[in-house]
């Protein structure tokens, strides 16, 4: 009798919120909202069978939501079909003086073009290709040029006010290992080592943690680091406590600034590879005459997108953006003329998505808005583009990795559904492909309300996913 009254006041509820929703929900999905509490005005749903004419269930799927990083699913569909999947990015090393017995005469210049995953591996190389040319000692200045993109003028961190948080790094034209430091932890027998990775040589280490015993349990709020700038670079002090059972551990952190990182970084890698340098590092543009020593190139877009959408990775994202800029209305890049791409190529392919408001092209805001039906638009042009393996491949795969790695563990949906996830306070997205059989499905799932984040939100988005896989 409980459930029956239940379901008749849920029922109400509906019918008293307006045309908002166009499909009743099923009873089972009913009880699965009112068990996480979840308010039926704060998510939409919207799924559908690839090729069918009518959506199966669409839910106030007409309704504007925050979709956090399933706009990535925009970006990324505009990115592969403007730039194609083979595109790269090209970070070189550049002089105007002579190398006279292994002596680089003058400054050396670093220009890069917005490589989304210039890690530290790939700047090594670039370091080892000018050792290979017998340049051993630089006689002059190391110029960093950055003009081929324009940061941001919002501060690191604006969003949430973390600014040693990765997803809050300002995109650049010459972006090293996102800017950040992986700090691993070591416990051993009566010490705690922490070690970075990379090292700069504008970076300190202090290590005050206390190695505890007991469960590992969220060793992350015990583990307090604190940034203390001085003149010469950064002082990274760790305190606090660190259990041994934690085991080896990581920390990925942002330190400094993006100038005196990279410097930093060349300074280390340099070193270790035998160079000698002693100059400043500046800031500026490529002189006239210049001419290119050596140059890396990224992976292929295809590739990029990967680390873009299974890890939701925001930075990468912002300087796919930029990237559309630059390509297409010239350098710098910036996040203004990127989004004016992506409008204009929505439009030209008479993608219709009234509702759509972009900030940064990522979801990394608390203004961006898309309805669930418009993703699903969105993911079913994608199905039927020319990229679309390239496309689908990019998105986490569920019980297996990126996002989605320990989701839908033990229930069959392990494997059958490749889809982008969201997730920023009081907001919790999941879209992407279901597939059952010989069938498959757009799936579209929207949450916007205070809990939404937790783990009854995330519950409820499994449960629709589950109950879309089960039903006959």
């Amino acid at each position: 009798m409980k459930t029956r009254v239940l379901l008749t006041l849920l029922a109400a509820f509906m019918l008293a919120s307006g045309p908002a929703w166009s499909s009743p929900l099923p009873a089972s999905l009913l009880r699965l909202f009112a068990r996480e509490h979840v308010p039926l005005g704060g998510i939409s749903i919207y799924l559908r069978r690839i090729h069918a004419r009518h959506p199966l269930l669409a839910y106030r799927a007409h309704t504007p939501r925050d979709p956090a990083s399933v706009m990535k699913l925009v970006t990324a569909l505009v990115s592969l079909d403007v730039l194609g999947p083979a595109y790269t990015w090209t970070t070189g090393a550049y002089a105007r003086g002579p190398v006279v017995h292994g002596v680089l005469h003058g400054n050396l210049y670093l220009r890069g073009d917005g490589d989304p995953y210039l890690i530290t591996k790939s700047f090594w190389n670039l370091l080892h290709g000018l050792r290979r040319l017998g340049i051993r000692r630089i006689a002059g200045n190391l110029v960093l040029d950055e003009h081929y993109m324009k940061v941001p003028r919002a501060p690191r961190g604006s969003f949430d006010g973390l600014r040693d948080r990765t997803y809050n790094v300002r995109p650049q034209a010459l972006l090293v290992n996102f800017q950040a430091v992986e700090f691993r932890f070591l416990p051993g027998a009566s010490k705690v080592r922490v070690l970075p990775d990379p090292y700069p040589t504008t970076l300190r280490v202090v290590d005050d943690l206390r190695l505890t015993g007991g469960a590992c349990g969220d060793w992350r709020a015990h583990v307090h680091l604190q940034i203390a700038h001085e003149s010469w670079g950064n002082r990274a002090v760790f305190r606090g406590r660190y259990p041994r059972a934690c085991g080896t551990q990581h920390l990925y952190r942002v330190t400094d600034n993006n100038r005196r990182y990279v410097s930093g970084v060349f300074t280390e890698l340099w070193r270790e590879q035998g160079g000698i340098f002693n100059g400043r590092f500046l800031t500026g543009r490529l002189p006239h005459g210049a001419r290119l020593l050596y140059a890396v190139h990224s992976r292929p877009l295809a590739d990029i997108l990967r680390s873009v959408d299974k890890y939701s990775n925001n930075v990468m994202g912002r300087l796919l953006v930029m990237t559309l800029g630059a390509v297409k209305d010239g350098p710098p890049g910036s996040t203004a003329k990127g989004l004016a791409v992506m409008r204009a190529w929505l439009s030209r392919h008479h993608l219709r998505l009234p509702h759509l408001v972009l900030r940064n092209g990522v979801g990394l805001s608390r203004s961006e808005r898309i309805t669930a039906a418009e993703v699903g638009r969105v993911l079913r042009y994608a199905y039927n583009g020319r990229y679309m393996p390239e496309y689908v491949s990019s998105l986490p795969i569920a019980g297996i990795d990126g996002t989605l790695r320990y989701r839908f563990l033990g229930s069959p949906v392990v494997g059958h559904l490749h889809g982008k996830t969201g997730t920023i306070d009081g907001v919790d997205t999941l879209a992407g492909y279901l597939q059952r059989g010989r069938r498959r499905y757009i799936v579209v799932v929207l949450e916007n309300y205070p809990a939404a984040d937790t783990e009854s939100g995330f519950r409820a988005e499994d449960g629709v996913i589950k109950w879309l896989y089960a039903r006959k």
